[in-house]
């Protein structure tokens, strides 16, 4: 996380564990703010049009001549609304993120120290990977989602932030002085401005 969002020795701390680790603390990170909406409204609304249509079949008249069904079938809905009330809080999350970052950004100015795919536990060596993500046994060593980190030497430490447009990686360079512009939540660098070596 970037200076600021926690504060002090804390915010420190999340982001080394971040770097070390391979993975972004951030909720939804680096994510846009309208693809935060968009992607919780549709989200929410299927969870709706689902918890909806689960209700009327639990309480419908359809199966009430057969309890064993009924019964069966009660529970089963009741499982599955639980499922889609996880999902929804989820897409809320993203509507209320989405929405609280939308028009707050903060510039942060620093030397780009590295821009490179990481993922999770990337760390380790290469055999030990291996050993913990190659399940198929063919050379490939997993599935893990890879994402983009710039880590930049700020004035208050080295920050890191996840990247999801190509064309802000291309406009980043190593050792390059640069302005970068980010909501304050999902660490969504909007753009990028460079100031020179």
């Amino acid at each position: 996380m970037d200076a600021g969002f926690i504060g002090g020795n804390v915010d420190r701390s999340v982001s080394g564990w971040s770097r070390f680790l391979g993975v972004s603390l951030r909720p939804f990170t680096g994510h846009a703010p309208h693809s935060l909406l968009l992607r919780g409204a549709i989200q929410v609304g299927l969870c709706i049009f689902f918890f909806v249509v689960g209700v009327r079949l639990a309480t419908g008249d359809e199966l009430a001549g057969h309890a064993t069904e009924l019964a069966y079938m009660r529970r089963t809905l009741f499982l599955a609304g639980i499922a889609v009330t996880a999902v929804a809080l989820m897409g809320a999350t993203q509507l209320v993120i989405g929405l609280l970052d939308l028009v707050p950004r903060r510039q942060v100015t620093g030397v780009v120290l590295s821009v490179r795919r990481r993922r999770f536990l990337d760390f380790l060596p290469r055999f030990a990977e291996r050993m913990l993500y190659d399940r198929r046994g063919d050379g490939a060593i997993d599935r893990r989602k890879e994402r983009t980190e710039v880590v930049l030497r700020t004035p208050e430490g080295d920050r890191q932030w996840t990247l999801r447009s190509h064309r802000t990686r291309r406009e980043l360079r190593v050792g390059e002085h640069v302005r970068l512009t980010v909501s304050p939540i999902a660490g969504y660098v909007a753009s990028v401005e460079p100031l020179g070596r």
